[in-house]
């Protein structure tokens, strides 16, 4: 499938303050962030039902515990999952390690999606439907091949269309709901072997599909099962076709560009061809139509002058939806994605926006301007301002949780990157085996101890629980390893921000950064590095100086007490209180004269 899309605002379009498309009806639509990625990447698959109600894929991140298997190097960008949401609620429809090639719902919130099971290296791939764990099972196809089903969707029905090869032996367009399989359409004297990548879907049943022709060229399709008729082709009018969207009217809107060079967004129904806008004059190029039971078509679309947007016709003034350096909440927008499952009955778009602020989202556009603002993000935990100390062994309470790697850090499986989990405590980044030999005993490291290379990128620590304070004993050496036999000074006897530690809360949003040196200690270069932050963390990553290969890690202690508040010198606010602080200033300033 073709994924939508996404234009970003050049530095130029910035700098236009008077643009064309910011003389747009800005209260022509009311918009709520739907969802703000918090520690998720939102993925470019998403659609939206008549309740309002948008599914959606998001990623974890690169060491986002649990980690991808490294048996399936690819499984390291499968870690996507599925949420539903309408701006006052989010739900997890998926978890695990997944990744989906399409999604669509339903007005029941029945969620439908395209993903495989097994080993990314022998995918059975799948279509599944449902609104929680287990899901129903539409079709599968384990030929090792790219997802062979194309741009699944589902109507509110709870039947998906698809393609496959299918147990006919030929390629076929099907219908099911799970439980009846019905083919559409099948290669033929008339059809090529093959179909295109674009299905689209009604209430009755009726589908829309793109195919060759045996005589050359390509035509656009509906059928139902019973009839197929050719609504278009490429041996007229057209030189190419796009996305398909079909109501339940019949009426099939499509994206084509034309044998003269232009391009377009057509409508057709019962025979007859119009034109909802084309690139003869203010438009150059059209992608993702989207036409809904009212017979209103919503595209996306870039201007002659390289602006891009969201348009519902031909005036890109009187039919905008929004616009790349539109304002929206409070930034501007940078990027915009739409896709042709991104408009319902209601006139609601829903929409992938970037903005100049650095956030960003899934929005939904409600026609009006006397709806209800929603904003996820005012309701996703917002990061906490911390303040991070430097402390010192003396400075834990001794009942703190110390780990001495007295045997080895075990993997539970082979991860990318690697990790290991020692009494609880997940180290990603290494393998981290407890070393016997090459032994190194220095005032804070005592082997057996952790060892690592310190090339690799981090070494990210996952607490059980939520901590405050956290410090570890380091050795570096910066060639030959630890040898007991040979212990020697290296050439540097101080080196500065040695060790770097970024603390982040449960939300995955970051604290703040601490760093620390290293001086001899007595032969290498090491010390002890201690952290004290006035708001828990639940994840550390550290990162030591690239000049040093090896590492010895050891003494890792961790702890949550509770922080004494801080204290504040309230500002002076009568008389009186202005006499006290003079008379402190004066004191201060006599003794620094007697000093």
């Amino acid at each position: 499938m073709k994924p939508p899309t996404i234009y970003q605002l050049s530095a130029t379009a910035v700098g236009v303050t008077l643009s064309l498309l910011a003389m747009g009806d800005a209260d022509a639509y009311t918009f709520s962030r739907i969802f703000a990625g918090g520690p998720y990447g939102i993925g470019r698959h998403y659609a939206i039902n008549n309740q309002g109600t948008i599914v959606f894929t998001a990623s974890l991140g690169s060491d986002e515990w649990p980690l991808p298997h490294a048996d399936f190097p690819s499984s390291k960008s499968m870690r996507q999952i599925i949420f539903t949401a309408n701006g006052e609620s989010l739900k997890s429809i998926t978890n695990g390690f997944d990744y989906f090639y399409s999604v669509d719902i339903g007005d029941s919130n029945t969620v439908a999606f395209e993903t495989f099971d097994g080993s990314p290296h022998f995918p059975n791939f799948v279509i599944k439907i449902g609104d929680e764990y287990p899901f129903t099972t539409i079709a599968n196809d384990p030929r090792p091949y790219s997802p062979p089903f194309g741009d699944v969707a589902m109507n509110d029905e709870g039947i998906v269309v698809f393609k496959d090869f299918g147990d006919i032996g030929i390629d076929a367009i099907y219908t099911s709901d799970g439980i009846t399989r019905k083919t559409i359409a099948k290669a033929n004297n008339r059809i090529a072997s093959s179909f295109g990548e674009n299905l689209a879907l009604n209430n009755k049943g009726l589908v829309a599909f793109e195919s060759p022709l045996d005589t050359g060229g390509s035509g656009i399709f509906t059928g139902n099962g019973d009839l197929i008729n050719l609504i278009a082709d490429t041996n007229t009018l057209f030189n190419s076709f796009n996305t398909l969207s079909l109501n339940d009217e019949g009426t099939l809107a499509f994206a084509a560009s034309l044998d003269d060079g232009n391009e377009g967004i057509f409508i057709s129904n019962s025979g007859s061809l119009t034109t909802i806008a084309n690139s003869s004059e203010l438009f150059s190029s059209f992608s993702n139509p989207a036409i809904n039971n009212d017979g209103t078509v919503v595209f996306s679309a870039q201007l002659q002058t390289g602006e891009y947007g969201i348009f519902t016709g031909s005036d890109p003034i009187a039919d905008k939806v929004i616009a790349v350096g539109d304002e929206l909440f409070g930034s501007t927008v940078t990027s915009l994605s739409f896709s042709k499952k991104g408009f319902n009955d209601a006139g609601q778009v829903a929409f992938l926006a970037g903005l100049a602020d650095g956030t960003g989202g899934i929005f939904r556009a409600d026609p009006g301007d006397n709806g209800v603002v929603l904003d996820w993000l005012e309701r996703f935990p917002k990061p906490s301002s911390a303040t991070l100390n430097p402390i010192e062994i003396d400075d834990f309470s001794g009942q703190e949780t110390l780990l001495e790697y007295d045997y080895g850090c075990r993997s539970t499986y082979n991860s990318i990157p690697p990790h290991c989990i020692y009494d609880g405590v997940i180290h990603i980044g290494t393998r981290g085996n407890s070393h016997y030999q090459d032994l190194v005993y220095t005032n804070n490291v005592t082997s057996p101890d952790h060892r690592f290379n310190s090339w690799e990128d981090k070494l990210s620590v996952i607490f059980p629980e939520p901590q405050n304070r956290l410090g570890f004993g380091f050795a570096m050496s910066g060639c030959c390893g630890f040898d007991l036999e040979a212990p020697r000074f290296d050439r540097d006897i101080f080196l500065a921000n040695a060790v770097t530690v970024k603390l982040f809360d449960a939300n995955s949003y970051l604290l703040g950064t601490l760093s620390g040196d290293a001086k001899q200690d007595p032969w290498f270069l090491g010390g002890f590095f201690g952290v004290e932050s006035t708001v828990p963390f639940l994840r550390a990553e550290i990162t030591f100086n690239k000049g040093h290969r090896d590492i010895a890690f050891d003494n890792l202690r961790y702890e949550f007490v509770t922080l004494p508040e801080p204290v504040t010198v309230p500002e002076p606010s009568t008389g009186l209180g202005l006499l006290v602080m003079s008379a402190i200033g004066a004191g201060s300033a006599l003794r620094h004269k007697q000093n």
